[in-house]
C-alpha cells in the first residue's frame, strides 16, 4: 500500500529539486545533492516515519477513530 502511495505522487519536492538544479546546467552531483537535501526535510521524505507511526498506532479500528479526531482537534498533521 505503501509502494502505491509513493508511485501516485508524481512530481515530488525532491526530483523537483533536482530537475531544476540540472535545469541550470550545473554538474551532476549538484544536482542529485539537492534532491537530497530535498528528500531530507521532514514535509518530504521525513514525513514517511511519522507515517508509519500514525498507521502503527491506528491499527486498531476503535484507537484509529480516536488518534485522528486528537490529531484533528489538535490540527496536528
Amino acid at each position: 500500500m505503501a509502494l502505491t502511495l509513493h508511485a501516485d505522487h508524481e512530481l515530488n519536492a525532491s526530483t523537483f529539486a533536482a530537475r531544476v538544479t540540472a535545469a541550470t546546467l550545473s554538474d551532476i552531483y549538484s544536482s542529485i545533492t539537492s534532491g537530497i537535501g530535498a528528500l531530507k526535510g521532514p514535509l518530504h521524505g521525513g514525513a514517511n516515519e511519522d507515517v508509519i507511526k500514525l498507521l502503527l498506532k491506528a491499527k486498531d479500528p476503535d484507537n484509529a477513530a480516536r488518534t485522528v479526531s486528537d490529531m484533528l482537534a489538535e490540527a496536528r498533521r
